[in-house]
């Protein structure tokens, strides 16, 4: 709770923005407001020491946050049921030694405040000093509709300029070819770079942000399918998003092309937190001839995954250097088992960005791999058969690399698709 105390004080704007932001998913957050007079001066320390009684004496999951104006807003997302006359007590004791060493000031008689958001939002607002009720007389209060705020605030160039497309290559002893390519958009640069003045920070705001990703995505996707199919494409999705409407337009359009050519990746987190939904999303791609993988396993996770009671086509796990460690021989042994269960390459090594785990991952009978230095393999084959002009010194192109915007603007055809293979003895 210190920790809170310690960082700079939050205007009202964003505290009132906050508030319409846990209304608009759907909460109705409960509050009580230390009405401190700014003549009391209250220094750091003395804001920790009611963070400290804060801490012992309000309910669990309570956050705090002090105000520009001085006060101080101990807010929580339920009910607020339990009794608060301890905090307010220690909170008193507290001035009461401020007003003692600074001689001046006194305590108000509305000290401690309680408020339930939206429904005193005009209480907060005389508080505050300052009008918050935007209703009228008789009119709905119209909720904030942080989906249709993100929709229109990410353009398709935004999402383009996020975008990266991965190759996913299959080694055998004789050959390496093309099993398809990953496109997904990347969250913390659109976040960093194009959404940089959103204050995008709570679990339910970041799930909001994906849903209305996935679907510029597909909308990404459906503009530049054509010059792309048929290789296999494979794109990360959110549970909810696979059993909404637009995904079931998404991929009925032009016959059905994209079914045909189309694989969904699940997080395993998004799987674990939304389970049943999840195996309804297995269920429904498969009855539409869709293969479904599961990505993110962490090497430790193999040990609690049952490979043999999982509906996916393949799955996906992340490659760590800690392999080579203290446990090298237990996690070893767990990855050389699944590469055996998951044939024909079901198992795929990701975020392989040396040479050491192309390598490792061979020896352990992992067969297909995608990250930087897969990519970068293509490059030296990309320099020898592209033939669309020269635009640097050392490639041609970036449209079989990583950047699925050039497929609109440079012409080039598409080099590296499913099945290419890029040597063979």
């Amino acid at each position: 709770m210190t920790a809170h105390m310690t960082k700079p004080a939050l205007t009202i704007n964003r505290f009132i923005e906050g508030l319409r932001k846990h209304a608009a998913n759907g909460n109705t957050p409960h509050m009580g407001i230390l009405n401190i007079p700014p003549d009391l001066r209250l220094g750091a320390e003395d804001y920790q020491a009611i963070s400290r009684d804060a801490f012992h004496y309000l309910p669990e999951n309570t956050q705090i946050h002090r105000l520009e104006n001085g006060m101080v807003a101990c807010v929580r997302g339920g009910k607020w049921v339990e009794d608060d006359s301890g905090f307010v007590e220690h909170v008193r004791e507290t001035l009461d030694e401020v007003i003692e060493r600074q001689g001046l000031g006194t305590i108000p008689s509305n000290l401690w405040n309680r408020f339930k958001w939206p429904t005193d939002d005009e209480r907060i607002g005389k508080l505050f000093g300052i009008p918050l009720s935007e209703r009228t007389l008789g009119a709905p209060f119209e909720r904030f509709n942080m989906s249709e705020m993100l929709r229109g605030a990410i353009t398709t160039e935004a999402v383009f300029d996020s975008c990266r497309r991965q190759a996913i290559l299959s080694f055998d002893d004789t050959r390496r070819y093309v099993v398809g390519h990953e496109i997904y958009c990347s969250l913390d640069y659109l976040r960093q770079n194009h959404l940089a003045s959103f204050l995008l920070e709570g679990p339910g705001e970041i799930e909001i942000l994906s849903r209305v990703l996935d679907e510029k995505v597909m909308e990404v996707t459906r503009s530049i399918a054509s010059a792309i199919l048929p290789d296999r494409l494979h794109l990360n999705m959110q549970v909810q998003t696979v059993l909404s409407d637009t995904f079931a337009e998404f991929i009925h359009q032009d016959d059905g092309a994209l079914m045909r050519n189309m694989a969904i990746e699940f997080s395993m987190e998004n799987a674990i937190a939304n389970w049943w939904e999840f195996e309804d999303a297995c269920e429904f791609l498969h009855s539409s001839g869709i293969q479904v993988g599961l990505d993110r396993i962490t090497l430790p996770a193999l040990e609690f995954l049952s490979p043999r009671k999982m509906n996916v086509d393949f799955i996906k796990v992340i490659w760590d250097q800690n392999i080579i460690g203290s446990r090298r021989t237990e996690v070893a042994d767990r990855l050389r088992e699944f590469a055996n269960l998951f044939v024909e390459s079901s198992l795929i090594l990701t975020r392989c960005d040396s040479r050491t785990a192309l390598r490792m991952g061979r020896s352990l009978g992992v067969e297909v791999f995608q990250g930087s230095y897969i990519d970068a393999m293509l490059g030296s084959y990309l320099h020898r058969v592209c033939t669309s002009k020269r635009r640097t010194t050392d490639k041609r192109c970036a449209v079989c690399q990583w950047a699925p915007r050039e497929a609109r603007k440079n012409g080039c055809g598409f080099h590296f698709r499913n099945g290419h293979r890029l040597s063979e003895s």
